[in-house]
């Protein structure tokens, strides 16, 4: 480390930056109330620190004696808990581009070593970010914490020099990673000796490598964009240095959509070098279920294996293959009466066996633990199941309101209060329920600082929202409803679980709840969450539905459409975030002056009689090819052959399919560049056999004729190319959203947009 950075990062450890000084070769700096000072010595390795007649390089000074983090190790190991019983579980790994230009996915056995091993590797001159990606309760949180309490454990036994530093974010959608981090390091790990500036220089250094936990917002459920922003702006204060981990549920690359991803790309901005690869955790298999369960001390594993299997009719049911239920049968099974029980009840209805699973362990709560040890009933039930349920509704839904995932034990009095009144509970049993919820099967106490209350797993946190929400629609509780649906963006798996809510209780209140839905969307603005949740939870209700419906002013979140059925619904005046119509069917719905930002069309769409009006603007259309290649339209002749061809009605005059196969309208030229384009997504640079691999046979052509033209447009250029052997090397300089305009008016043609972009630049 020379002289100017170590008196750069030494400044954001001080309380004031006219608390350092460094002149003559000394140190003087306060840093909360202690005043440290140094000798600096400059030798041809590096600068040397002195003090108190000890030597050592800057950098170790730095790490040991004002960041302390030989003590955030200790702290990592005692207020991070590693899951019990952990099995390392198997994923995919798709490296950075210019390692792994074909884009294919790597298997790998053991996530654990894979993880650890690419986060190790911290390449110089880059930001590096891994995505660790899968669905909601296969494990990403239980790998982030048990990586993150061996690497401490490794780094104070001297066998690492970095630690990973796990930072929930709770599906938060406005993200200040200031205030995330340093609440992260001061309230979970009792850690209060760095300022964020600080802390980024440690990323920076390669000391610390940050653990975002809990990015769903990023692309599957947020639509207006602040997480992906938030990240840019992180990535682009590191100033091509250090290494970022991100779980989603998706990394952002995956969606074909320009305009989402040039939020990301367009803060981090075109100086900084990044590169992107993606850790992917497999659902649990059964060698993986057969290694937790002999943990868990299960006598013969594959006999219960076989069982559950056998009665669910599925060896790949999600009860057999999320992390989170095969623990809770796991514990279920510990109790052999209960297990032929639990099981008769999920197998009943496939859409509905989260709901079955999770009422089964409420049911052996009431039955078994939850019984009256005073008065008239003594040994009575408590509560009955459904007043279980309605109470964990009542605590997840002040989670929401309260935007935390834990409650204070004050707050929980409260609501057990306000709950027992309700029922109209005796004050004996409502002091029994005060102690018994602290107990409940599905909530654990957390310590860390205060004595918390908080969800087992943030899949039941969700599914009792959706429980939570569902119940105010029933009982139509226009305030309940608001209050819920006007604070953020819903998670996506409490949707389905409040329409099912509906489905269950509501009988035949179905157009009673959609006229207050469509009520409270007319009464707000359009930036509302109000028009966004009221869209999504719509069409949730009149998902495989075949009364007639129509809907008007209302906004729906990303992916709205994919998977849906509709039928007889008409949708005016709305706003469609990017979709896919994957396995979506659509039968005589109509679509009235509406804005779709993109649509997404891969064959396994079903339309019948569905119709877009003259009024609709449709600003994007991606056909996704047999192999995967993707190409997007943006002319609006183009768009309506597409369409028409995916079998909506666009007009009178639409083409016929027979036109469509005819005159397809494609530049093969804007096709190589929106394949380049894609590219650089993963990468803010490329090098020349990265690109020429990912075009293949046409490389020739692009570098000869189409790179030159590029360049003089400003799209991309030259830079130094610093590995072995001779090749260039490009960079994306154009904003992507300047790239998304000109693409959008070229009406397909590559001359046209190299034009529009170097209008755009002038």
């Amino acid at each position: 480390m020379q002289f100017n950075d170590f008196k750069r990062v030494v400044t954001c450890f001080a309380d004031r930056v006219d608390d350092v000084d460094t002149s003559r070769g000394e140190l003087l700096v306060q840093i909360r109330d202690e005043t440290i000072t140094a000798r600096l010595h400059q030798r041809p390795d590096g600068l040397l620190v002195e003090e108190h007649d000890e030597r050592m390089p800057a950098v170790a000074w730095i790490v040991k004696r004002l960041a302390r983090v030989p003590l955030l190790a200790d702290r990592i190991c005692s207020y991070v808990s590693p899951p019990e019983h952990f099995v390392p579980p198997s994923g995919r790994f798709l490296d950075q581009l210019d390692k792994n230009p074909s884009g294919n996915d790597i298997p790998r056995p053991d996530v654990v070593e894979a993880m650890t091993g690419t986060l190790n590797l911290r390449p110089a001159g880059t930001t590096s970010v891994l995505y660790l990606t899968s669905n909601a309760g296969e494990g990403k949180t239980s790998l982030i914490n048990q990586v993150a309490v061996r690497q401490a454990k490794e780094y104070k036994a001297k066998r690492s020099d970095w630690l990973l530093v796990p930072v929930p974010l709770g599906g938060r959608t406005f993200l200040h990673f200031d205030d995330v981090v340093i609440s992260a390091l001061v309230n979970r790990l009792r850690f209060q000796l760095l300022y964020y500036d600080a802390f980024l220089e440690l990323v920076r250094l390669g000391v610390l490598v940050p653990a975002f936990d809990g990015f769903e917002e990023m692309i599957v459920e947020a639509s207006s964009g602040e997480a992906l922003s938030a990240l840019g702006n992180l990535v682009g204060k590191l100033r091509s240095a250090g290494t970022l981990l991100v779980a989603a549920r998706t990394a952002y690359f995956d969606y074909p959509n320009f305009g989402s991803q040039a939020r990301l790309f367009d803060t981090i901005g075109s100086d900084g070098d990044v590169a992107f690869g993606r850790l992917s955790l497999n659902r649990w298999d059964h060698d993986t279920f057969r290694r937790y369960a002999g943990k868990r001390h299960i006598p013969d594993p594959d006999r219960l294996f076989a069982v559950v299997s056998e009665r669910l009719g599925d060896d790949r049911h999600p009860v057999l293959t999320r992390a989170v239920l095969v623990k809770r049968l796991v514990d279920v099974a510990t109790e052999d009466d209960d297990l032929s029980t639990l099981l008769d009840r999920i197998g009943q209805d496939q859409r509905d066996y989260f709901h079955d699973f999770v009422g089964g362990i409420v049911e052996r709560e009431a039955r078994f633990k939850w019984t009256d040890k005073s008065g008239d009933s003594l040994g009575g039930t408590l509560l009955t199941t459904d007043e279980h349920h309605e109470l964990l509704s009542m605590v997840a839904q002040e989670m929401w309101l309260g935007a935390t995932d834990e409650l204070g034990t004050d707050v929980v009095t409260l609501v057990v209060e306000m709950f027992a009144d309700a029922k109209k509970k005796s004050p004996a049993v409502a002091r029994q329920i005060q102690e018994r919820i602290k107990q409940h099967a599905l909530l654990a106490v957390t310590r860390i600082g205060r004595t918390a209350l908080a969800f087992d797993h943030e899949d039941f946190r969700v599914f009792y929202l959706g429980q939570a929400l569902g119940r105010a629609l029933v009982e139509c509780d226009a305030g309940a409803v608001r209050s819920i649906i006007d604070k953020a963006a819903l998670p996506a798996s409490s949707v389905p679980e409040a329409a099912a809510c509906v489905r269950r209780r509501g009988g035949d209140a179905l157009g009673r709840i959609l006229a207050l839905l469509q009520t409270l969307a007319d009464g707000v603005l359009p930036a509302s969450f109000v028009r966004e949740n009221c869209g999504v939870l719509t069409l949730a209700l009149l998902d495989r539905q075949s009364s007639a419906c129509e809907m008007r002013n209302m906004s729906f979140p990303v992916g709205a459409l994919c998977g849906r059925h509709l039928t007889n619904v008409t949708v005016k005046g709305s706003y469609f975030h990017a979709t896919r119509l994957t396995a979506t069917e659509l039968s005589r719905c109509t679509f009235v002056n509406c804005h779709f930002e993109h649509l997404e069309i891969d064959g396994s769409e079903r339309v019948s009689d569905a119709s877009f009006d003259d009024g609709c603007r449709i600003d994007t259309v991606v056909r996704v090819g047999d192999n995967g290649d993707q190409v997007a339209r943006f002319d609006p002749e183009q768009i309506r052959r597409e369409l028409s061809q995916a079998g909506f009605d666009i007009s009178r005059d639409a083409p016929s399919k027979q036109d469509v196969d005819a005159e397809d309208g494609t530049d093969d030229d804007l096709v190589l560049v929106q394949r380049l384009l894609r590219a650089f997504l993963r990468a803010t640079a490329l090098n020349e056999s990265t690109i020429r691999q990912r075009l293949g046979v046409n490389a020739n052509h692009f570098f000869k004729v189409l790179l030159p033209r590029l360049e003089q447009s400003g799209v991309v250029q030259e830079v130094p190319y610093l590995g072995h052997g001779t090749q260039r090397r490009m960079r994306l300089v154009a904003p992507m959203t300047r790239i998304e305009a000109a693409m959008r008016v070229s009406g397909g043609d590559f001359d046209r947009f190299v034009c529009e972009v170097r209008q755009g630049a002038a």
